[in-house]
């Protein structure tokens, strides 16, 4: 039996960062409310909170092996629910300009695809049937007010008006974080520090029937776009139910298209035709699905010198990524089993609240810091990308690059790339010096 840090813990926002973070608390608290303002699905459906839900979605494995271990089976309830699973990179055409065509190796680690609605709705029944835990829906949480004796977390519904619940702990996971810098802005104390980083990337997805004979070996087709003139990728990415969805994303102000044939004739304007000739001859099954996504956003809670006692920002109220490089729900599933070897650490303290905000904003930065890193120095090779280009930033294109190149010669590099891009091992491993090595071996080769 864990030891208990107390008797109440409120998760505000029930996406996955906030369902991942009541799995961790459950064996930590007496009880735990996870209050969000949509009325929650039962079956898998979009819902108005999460507006990017229409469009394609991945489990990394990184993020896969996090919540097999706060929900054991989970990765079998997913796959029974349609989810599909693609092995890296045997199962994935990885389309890249300059180096083509990432060979179709076996890398020893596979992602899953499904929508958004199904990975939500599979989650949220997992952690709905955990004895402890109670998800309160329509409660649209409105202030989180300090207290001596713990936070309390001031909420609306529909049919009893406006209500309080305490706390010892209260998860904001609500999505930008505007409860947990009000009450600072309440507070008097200081704001984190933000890194931001424009993108003003436009997605445009549709739903197609996947051809009963594809003619082709793959599960999941990704186009990378040309940069700096070309703003333009694709993703065709299977779901359940015999479904594909097929993505096009741009940089920068590009239209969108607004018909099928809108959408086809874009499809050929991107580096490759793989998309175009997987799709042309296939019909939507419902409208062209839009979303714009303006910014990534770092919140450097972690440099604050401490945070209300009783309070943390989890998920996109920390930091919030460009989706086009599907990390965001693996990431929040991260931060949730860091949430939970974090209460393991701390239980016995003398004040395990505060070591545990403590000790979970000294770790997280290290977590944030590679799926954040690898997505903004793709970003700035866009001449549109705003905000300031991270430290030594050429060199690392050119690292990149050359990381490339070598992926394809050599499996060896390969795997490496997937482990890192795939969220399993840190980035650190991509300077180990046999990977150096090789990749410098197949530099020279190239010369």
């Amino acid at each position: 039996m864990r030891s208990r840090l107390g008797q109440r813990a409120v998760v505000i926002g029930a996406g996955i960062g906030g369902l991942s973070a009541a799995g961790a608390l459950a064996p930590y608290f007496e009880n735990i409310v996870v209050l969000d303002r949509d009325e929650l699905p039962s079956v898998a459906t979009a819902r108005a909170g999460t507006p990017q839900d229409r469009h394609a979605h991945t489990l990394l494995g990184g993020g896969l092996q996090a919540l097999e271990e706060l929900f054991p089976g989970i990765m079998k309830d997913l796959a029974d629910a349609g989810a599909v699973s693609v092995n890296v990179f045997r199962d994935l055409q990885y389309e890249r300009p300059v180096v083509g065509v990432l060979p179709r190796r076996d890398c020893g680690v596979s992602l899953l695809t499904a929508s958004r609605p199904l990975i939500e709705g599979v989650l949220r029944q997992r952690t709905a049937s955990i004895e402890n835990v109670t998800l309160r829906t329509q409660c649209r949480a409105t202030e989180i007010v300090p207290d001596a004796m713990g936070p309390s977390v001031k909420f609306v519904e529909p049919a009893n008006g406006a209500a309080a619940i305490t706390a010892d702990l209260v998860i904001d996971a609500s999505g930008r974080g505007v409860l947990t810098l009000a009450l600072l802005d309440a507070l008097g104390w200081e704001r984190p520090p933000e890194t931001v980083v424009g993108v003003d990337i436009g997605y445009t997805t549709v739903r197609l029937p996947q051809p009963a004979a594809t003619g082709s070996d793959w599960k999941l087709l990704y186009t990378m776009p040309d940069p700096p003139a070309g703003v333009r990728g694709g993703l065709l990415t299977p779901i359940e139910d015999g479904y594909w969805l097929a993505t096009l994303a741009a940089y920068g102000a590009a239209e969108h298209p607004q018909t099928w044939d809108d959408f086809l004739a874009t499809c050929r304007q991107l580096p490759t035709q793989s998309i175009y000739e997987a799709i042309r001859d296939l019909q939507p099954v419902d409208g062209l699905k839009h979303f714009v996504f303006d910014d990534s956003r770092w919140r450097h809670f972690e440099q604050l010198a401490k945070l209300p006692h009783g309070v943390l920002p989890v998920g996109d109220s920390l930091c919030r990524f460009n989706p086009v490089y599907g990390q965001g729900m693996s990431v929040a599933a991260l931060q949730a089993k860091l949430l939970r070897d974090t209460l393991e650490r701390v239980a016995t303290t003398r004040d395990p609240i505060g070591a545990l905000q403590m000790q979970f904003m000294a770790e997280v930065a290290a977590l944030l810091q590679a799926p954040w890193g690898l997505g903004v120095n793709a970003d700035f090779a866009f001449p549109g990308t705003r905000g300031q280009r991270p430290e030594r930033y050429e060199e690392g294109r050119q690292f990149e690059a050359a990381l490339f190149r070598a992926a394809v010669a050599d499996p060896v590099v390969q795997t490496a790339f997937s482990d890192v891009v795939q969220l399993i091992k840190p980035i650190d491993l991509l300077q180990d010096p046999d990977i150096q090595r090789r990749i410098e071996a197949c530099a020279e080769g190239a010369t």
